[in-house]
């Protein structure tokens, strides 16, 4: 009775006998044995997981700071980054294959850091006249402005010169991008008036 029990297994996981001239069945791809030791596994990998679910992972909180501490950190972190995202972006004009991809990075670029801008402007206006001038100080020492004087000054920026006297569109939109004062963290000149 076991090996009729087998011989039907058999089947199952190898498949029918071979043709009728009496060839053996092939050999199964996994024996017998380790495909019933999986079906015992399967509802133990399930518990295992939903249980992996539900605990909390260490790598998942967050340390505490103090909060004074921690948000002019996060202002400086901001103001760098705000620095080098610019600076990158003007690379990307510079070395943009024409004057149509030019435009439109300048406008998006006029777009995004117009609100950047307004989002630090406020932050910059709590902190202390003494805070908030070594901030903008350090903006202005900062890799990313050394970078970007670099940039006005390479091959690139010579070209563009030219570029931008042949194409009005893209002089039209290099001065909105200068007029939007996106590389100063000053106040704008309509808020100033």
């Amino acid at each position: 009775m076991l090996a009729a029990g087998l011989a039907d297994k058999r089947h199952i996981i190898c498949g029918p006998p071979g043709p009728v001239s009496g060839r053996p069945p092939e050999l199964p791809l996994f024996p017998v044995a380790f495909v019933e030791s999986m079906a015992i596994l399967k509802p133990l990998l399930l518990a295992a997981a939903l249980l992996s679910t539900t605990l909390p992972v260490a790598a998942q909180t967050r340390p505490v700071a103090r909060a004074g501490q921690q948000s002019a950190t996060s202002l400086d972190a901001r103001l760098s980054q705000y620095g080098l995202d610019l600076t990158q972006r003007l690379r990307e004009v510079y070395f943009a294959p024409g004057d149509g991809r030019a435009v439109a990075l300048l406008s998006d670029a006029i777009t995004e850091f117009t609100a950047r801008k307004k989002g630090l402007l406020p932050e910059l206006a709590r902190l202390s006249p003494a805070a908030r001038q070594q901030a903008l100080a350090q903006l202005q020492h900062s890799a990313a402005t050394q970078d970007r004087q670099t940039l006005l000054t390479s091959p690139a920026a010579a070209k563009m010169a030219a570029r931008r006297q042949r194409n009005p569109a893209l002089d039209y939109a290099f001065r909105h991008f200068d007029e939007a004062q996106l590389t100063t963290l000053e106040p704008f000149k309509a808020a100033a008036e």
